[in-house]
């Protein structure tokens, strides 16, 4: 029998490690990701680049791009000498910290009561989450008839209840932090909530039938057991936590507009107001970045602290 030959450009002579192989298969799977591509380059990595170029010109607003003024590093330079800055970046950081702690703790807690068999357990989950879906105009709303300071809830309580003295929540420097902390968490804590839930619900209840038999109390079992296994999701917590509260921006603009003072005027306060009031769109591009680069050095932080917790 005559042996058959493979012709040219048959399937028999395709080099499947070529290119351009590779991309025939593929591109069914370039165009399922495209329209995310697209909207990522439109809406996210192209304002990075613009903002990082802009940063580096004393840019006029109503100049075309080819007539600003280049300066270089000076808007940096003169952003460290700038006290307004050092005191919003100050207060950004000392309303994440307290945030953070308050957030994460509760939230674990609540998820941890969650996740107990009971009656209504899943109202109870609907409703710590449902605060979460407002708008920051709505969550400052609400909140504003709580915290005010003549016709608040807590204050009737506080002085036509207790007797007690009236407090300006949102009109002292000492509580004013605190109190859009204390709202943050209302208004946030139900997306952390259902993180720690879904981690909770993902570990086996074997381990813990397993510790129980051991004779490990709740304690140990869940300094021990739950959250060790909870790590990776407590990185993606601290992490984005961290990054959503040092951008608060509509909590304070909202109820306070940055006062007293600038005791809750926060970065991105004081990067709107200098770059659209101000128009110092150099000067604010600036601190966006100066911003930007603060959260990335403090997210690689979290990483190595969590790093020698889990593997990758």
């Amino acid at each position: 029998m005559a042996a058959t030959r493979a012709l040219p450009g048959s399937p028999r002579n395709i080099d499947r490690n070529s290119f351009s192989y590779r991309l025939r298969k593929q591109w069914p799977n370039y165009l399922f990701v495209l329209p995310h591509l697209v909207i990522f380059a439109v809406f996210l990595a192209w304002p990075i680049l613009s903002s990082l170029r802009i940063s580096l010109y004393d840019w006029k607003i109503m100049l075309p791009p080819d007539k600003q003024n280049f300066i270089g590093l000076q808007n940096f330079i003169a952003l460290w000498k700038d006290n307004i800055w050092a005191k919003t970046l100050n207060v950004t950081i000392r309303f994440t910290i307290m945030t953070m702690l308050l957030n994460i703790s509760f939230a674990l807690m609540v998820s941890v009561a969650l996740k107990q068999n009971f009656f209504g357990r899943s109202f109870f989950r609907t409703a710590f989450f449902a605060g979460s879906v407002l708008s920051v105009s709505a969550a400052a709303i609400i909140a504003g008839r709580v915290w005010d300071p003549q016709r608040g809830i807590l204050n009737y309580f506080l002085v036509d209840v207790f007797n007690l003295p009236r407090i300006q929540w949102l009109g002292w420097p000492t509580t004013v932090l605190p109190t859009l902390s204390i709202t943050t968490v209302w208004w946030t804590f139900g997306f952390p909530m259902l993180a720690f839930l879904t981690a909770l619900l993902n570990i086996p209840e074997s381990i813990y039938e397993a510790a129980k038999i051991d004779g490990a109390g709740p304690r140990e079992t869940f300094f021990k057991i739950t959250l060790p296994l909870i790590t990776p999701t407590m990185l993606f917590v601290v992490s984005s936590q961290f990054i959503a509260h040092m951008q608060m921006f509509g909590q304070s603009y909202a109820l306070t507009g940055g006062g007293p003072g600038n005791e809750s005027r926060t970065v991105w306060i004081y990067m709107f107001d200098t770059a659209w009031k101000f128009f110092r769109i150099g000067y604010g591009s600036a601190m966006a970045v100066m911003l930007a680069l603060i959260m990335l050095i403090g997210t690689r932080i979290f990483f190595f602290l969590f790093r020698s917790r889990f593997e990758y």
